[in-house]
């Protein structure tokens, strides 16, 4: 008789081959199954480790990502719905299991960037044509002029798992040396300088921003990051670059300024032809044009509000969206943003940041088939760092 399904007693002083590899996936099973699948190759002695190794590595990873969607969609227990979430929105893992189906998850619509309307004003909704735009949760704590507060209190809560457990599940500590080769082929990494807050950490950067100084990082739910750099903006290698302008692509300011000096006169008449064929930009409207002899592949260009308007708070989230929302019509995977709206518009910093980093975690959250993965806040004096480092820290995610 098959004592499979039988829990055998082990022998006094023996250990399972799973104990000897300190890994909690059934070592001895892989073996039978490698011979029994791959009987005309040579198994060696580590096969089976490896493969229990990589197994429980990719399952702890999806669980932890599959807990922080139930956790922020307020469910106390992991569907299949929210593991397709998890697979879908990192690009990772995406890429190993797309072909796989999970029963019961439901689907994820994709809609070609030509099936989206486009309206004058550089509005881009990132809903079917004839279908309403989403409305965007209202920010927790409105901000008065006279007075800046600093914003709501960091969440104390963690994601929950599954049931009543409420314990966020890490990587396996004995796991970490063993996969460090999978995790290295997996996506390359560039050495960057921790100078950050106690709690912040360095991160993975941009093959070219090398240069860059990464101060704080956060992940959201769905595994988009928002990363605090140092540095300048225009030598970024993002996919665009954003460049908060007025009507009429005014580029006096300091991020004009730079783009306008390197990029010389081609940019200069990339901004005339986009100006010529677009018209003049609404206020929070935005608009892209290629990117001339910097890094950067595509410049999008904003109407920054101004914060004597009686709407400044709606706008600028409106701004946010605009921006985020023709990034994902081009299919871009990086954007770099600077602090929006504290410039010439008036805004102030602290104020400015709470509220892209809310409008930023509220997109994502309605767009769960959003292309962008990485945003870059590249910043380049103390101020506006602490105040974009301290936010980032608060910002539920």
């Amino acid at each position: 008789m098959s004592a499979r399904g039988v829990k055998k007693r082990p022998l006094k002083g023996q250990k399972t081959r799973s104990q000897r590899a300190e890994v909690l996936f059934p070592v001895g099973r892989m073996l039978r199954y490698l011979k029994r699948d791959t009987h005309h190759f040579r198994i060696g002695a580590g096969a089976p480790v490896y493969a229990a190794a990589v197994i429980e590595y990719l399952t702890a990873e999806i669980l932890e990502l599959a807990g922080n969607a139930a956790q922020h969609n307020k469910k106390q227990r992991v569907t299949p719905r929210h593991i397709l979430l998890a697979i879908a929105n990192d690009e990772e893992l995406h890429t190993l299991l797309k072909h796989v189906t999970i029963p019961a998850g439901g689907v994820l619509p994709r809609i070609h960037p030509e099936l989206l309307g486009r309206k004058k004003g550089g509005k881009f909704p990132n809903t079917p044509v004839g279908s309403p735009a989403p409305v965007l949760p209202a920010i927790s704590q409105p901000i008065k002029k006279p007075k800046v507060n600093n914003g709501p209190k960091a969440s104390t809560s963690k994601p929950v798992i599954a049931g009543k457990v409420k314990k966020r599940i890490p990587t396996p500590v004995h796991l970490k040396p063993k996969l460090k080769a999978v995790r290295s082929k997996a996506k390359p990494l560039v050495n960057s300088t921790l100078n950050g807050p106690s709690g912040s950490k360095s991160t993975d950067a941009l093959p070219d921003a090398s240069g860059f100084t990464t101060l704080s990082e956060k992940k959201l739910f769905l595994g988009q990051k928002l990363t605090v750099v140092k540095g300048d903006i225009v030598k970024m290698a993002a996919d665009a670059i954003v460049h908060p302008t007025s009507s009429n692509y005014h580029m006096g300011g300091e991020v004009g300024n730079a783009l306008s000096n390197a990029g010389g006169k081609e940019f200069r008449q990339e901004i005339e032809n986009l100006r010529s064929t677009h018209g003049d930009l609404d206020t929070a409207g935005a608009a892209i044009c290629p990117g001339k002899k910097f890094p950067a592949k595509f410049v999008i260009h904003v109407n920054s509000p101004s914060w004597s308007t009686s709407n400044s708070t709606e706008l600028l989230t409106k701004a946010v969206n605009n921006v985020f929302a023709l990034a994902d019509e081009k299919n871009l995977k990086t954007v770099a943003i600077p602090s929006i709206g504290s410039g010439h518009g008036g805004f102030p910093k602290q104020a400015a940041a709470q509220l892209i980093l809310q409008a930023i975690n509220a997109y994502f959250t309605k767009v769960t088939t959003s292309s962008l993965k990485q945003v870059y806040f590249v910043l380049y004096d103390t101020e506006s760092i602490n105040i974009y480092t301290s936010e980032l820290a608060k910002l539920d995610a």
